[in-house]
C-alpha cells in the first residue's frame, strides 16, 4: 500500500474514532473496504502510534478513551539539495498527541 493510502486510511479511520461512527469489528471494516484482520492489524499499529483506542459496548463503537488527535509530521532530514536536482528528504511521523481541543 502506497504511505498516501495508509495515511488517508489512517485518517478516514481516525475520524470514525472520533465520531464514535465505527460500528462493530465487522462493520468498521466494511466502511474501510478491508478484511477484519486487516483492521485489527491497522488498530493494533495506531495503539502503537498512542491512540488511546477501546471498543464500547455501549455506543457500539470504537471511540477514544481520552481527548486526542492525529498527528503528522514531516522533518527535513537537512539533505537539502542533491545531485543539481531540488528535492528535499522527508521523514514521516504519526503519532497521537493529547489535545484539549480535540
Amino acid at each position: 500500500m502506497s504511505l498516501l493510502k495508509y495515511i488517508e486510511r489512517l485518517k478516514r479511520m481516525d475520524d470514525l474514532i472520533r465520531r464514535r461512527a465505527t460500528g462493530s469489528a465487522r462493520e468498521f471494516s466494511e466502511k474501510l473496504q478491508v478484511s477484519e484482520s486487516q483492521l485489527f492489524l491497522e488498530l493494533k499499529e495506531m495503539k502503537e502510534l498512542g491512540a488511546p483506542i477501546e471498543y464500547c459496548t455501549r455506543s457500539r463503537s470504537y471511540c477514544y478513551i481520552t481527548k486526542c488527535r492525529l498527528v503528522l509530521d514531516f522533518k527535513d532530514d537537512g539533505g537539502g539539495i542533491k545531485g543539481g536536482q531540488k528535492y528535499f528528504d522527508f521523514f514521516c511521523t504519526l503519532r497521537y498527541s493529547r489535545s484539549p481541543e480535540s
